[in-house]
């Protein structure tokens, strides 16, 4: 099963450039993975309420080929390979513009019973069988990320606050990306684009609670890391270059 949509960027989603880039594509996945299992009657929309269980996306992998403008819709899919845990899913992502690939990527998703405050399998939310689809434009396997902090510097202190907030009452993964671009001024990212990126999320954080996030650059990667006390509720990973193609429809 391929969920597919189009959808016309928004100058919301852009960065400083005004284009969309790692930061807008990184929502982008996290709207298609959801609208997938919305779309199979199975998505944090109803769960909570039925089972008392939610998803959480663990992992999120992703490569940049070029940054788009408004100009023209954006072609998104999702789809699930076959898999082979019970309590694990991976959704494959693919954006695209006029058949020329501008993003791809995978997420990695669980569920978490909300009371009993643990991990729970597909089977307990009746999940449907035989939707699984193979195709050939497939994320590489997930890294191991470094979590101790040797030879990385820190940068600041974000607390987390009401809009760092999802349903589930923790700050929302991907408020991740803005905490750990933000590690970066302005000048470095407009002579930089992080091309691969991978985001893994280890722990939670709640309101009230400080986040202290660190960096290291070495050999053209990036090594991310958010420490909230002596843990480490997320780090990530990701590779430089000097700057990243523009869809041509921009020039």
């Amino acid at each position: 099963m391929i969920f597919e949509k189009n959808y016309l960027p928004q100058f919301r989603d852009a960065d400083r450039d005004g284009l969309v880039g790692l930061r807008g594509y990184m929502n982008y996945f996290q709207d298609m993975a959801t609208h997938f299992l919305h779309n199979v009657h199975k998505g944090n929309d109803t769960l909570p309420e039925e089972y008392g269980i939610v998803w959480m996306y663990t992992k999120y992998q992703m490569h940049v080929n070029q940054k788009v403008d408004f100009i023209k819709e954006l072609n998104m899919k999702t789809w699930m390979p076959e898999e082979k845990s019970p309590a694990i899913i991976h959704q494959q992502l693919l954006i695209s513009r006029d058949g020329e690939e501008c993003a791809r990527g995978c997420v990695e998703s669980c569920l978490y019973h909300i009371t009993k405050k643990r991990l729970v399998r597909l089977r307990d939310i009746d999940f449907p069988a035989n939707i699984a689809e193979r195709q050939e434009a497939e994320a590489q396997k997930f890294q191991k990320l470094p979590v101790d902090l040797e030879g990385m510097e820190y940068v600041y202190t974000h607390q987390v606050r009401y809009t760092d907030l999802d349903k589930t009452g923790h700050m929302t993964n991907l408020k991740y990306v803005d905490l750990f671009l933000n590690g970066f001024d302005s000048k470095f990212l407009e002579e930089f684009e992080i091309g691969d990126f991978e985001l893994h999320f280890l722990d939670q954080c709640f309101e009230g609670e400080s986040i202290h996030v660190y960096k290291k650059i070495s050999d053209g990667r990036i090594f991310l890391t958010a420490v909230h006390d002596n843990k480490v509720p997320c780090a990530a990973a990701g590779i430089w270059k000097r700057g990243i193609p523009v869809c041509p429809l921009l020039l």
